[in-house]
């Protein structure tokens, strides 16, 4: 092989070499490149996970928020269901009982009770009136006698079919024959209209005591003798009049008057 020749073998073998140079020197610029970009655009891109990782999260949390409504929204409407048939249930055992209670009382006592319940309160005559459930058609008449286990309560004053009126042993408008239990002194007691009852006709010499028990004392139409009105809760002998001042404390407590019995028509021997 003569020079020329070698030299073309020598210049080709350098060409090969500087292009292999080149091209890895290419290749190293582009991956270089490429890690740039990617290096560049990885915040972003992991910024964009956290981003898609929030709003799948908020979707799962107002889906889940949205079935637990639903959930609580039945389990509220089942608990007012079931409060309301307990409230129903009460008032059934409220009625057994007072069925219950009325047949004991009447046991104790030499006569028949109604069981009936308050169901209203004058507001305009609070201390004067109340309304009870049961009326003409269940035996009610005008001028019965209502009572409590804690004692008298007034007297029946209006009757309508399922409902009556009782004039309380409070009111003014009522007067009630009475009796001091200690002392056997008789005298009528009536309301003040502000929660207490005055007995007059007590007379001044008599030998009254705070404490002492007033109970009725039979003189009235379906009036029996002995239930308990109250206790004596003071006395005033002020000025020269015949007759001392005496109020009473009802033994019946009105702010909770709930439950009451009306006292039937009196056997012709307690009369």
């Amino acid at each position: 092989m003569d020079r020329n020749g070698n030299r073309k073998i020598l210049i080709l073998i350098v060409l090969v070499v500087i292009s292999s140079q080149i091209l890895i020197w290419a290749v190293r610029t582009e991956s270089s490149r490429v890690e740039n970009v990617r290096s560049y655009f990885l915040p972003i891109y992991r910024v964009g996970e956290r981003v898609r990782d929030v709003f799948q999260g908020w979707g799962r949390f107002f889906s889940n928020s949205r079935i637990l409504g639903e959930e609580n929204q039945k389990l509220k409407e089942e608990l007012d269901k079931l409060r309301a048939e307990n409230i129903l249930l009460q008032e059934k055992i409220e009625e057994l009982k007072m069925k219950i209670e009325a047949g004991a009382m009447e046991e104790e006592l030499p006569f028949e009770v109604i069981p009936a319940q308050v169901i209203g309160r004058d507001p305009y005559d609070w201390w004067g009136k109340a309304i009870i459930d049961q009326g003409k058609e269940e035996g009610i008449t005008e001028g019965l006698v209502v009572v409590t286990y804690q004692g008298m309560v007034g007297k029946i004053e209006e009757v309508y079919p399922h409902h009556s009126v009782v004039r309380l042993l409070l009111s003014p408008s009522l007067s009630v024959g009475v009796l001091v239990q200690r002392t056997r002194d008789l005298g009528v007691v009536t309301g003040n209209g502000e929660g207490l009852c005055l007995v007059k006709y007590i007379y001044r010499t008599s030998d009254l005591k705070e404490g002492d028990i007033v109970i009725t004392s039979g003189g009235g139409e379906n009036i029996p003798r002995g239930i308990i009105v109250g206790e004596v809760l003071q006395i005033e002998k002020s000025g020269g009049g015949l007759f001392q001042n005496v109020t009473v404390e009802p033994s019946c407590d009105f702010s909770l008057l709930n439950k009451v019995f009306v006292i039937k028509a009196l056997p012709q021997e307690l009369k």
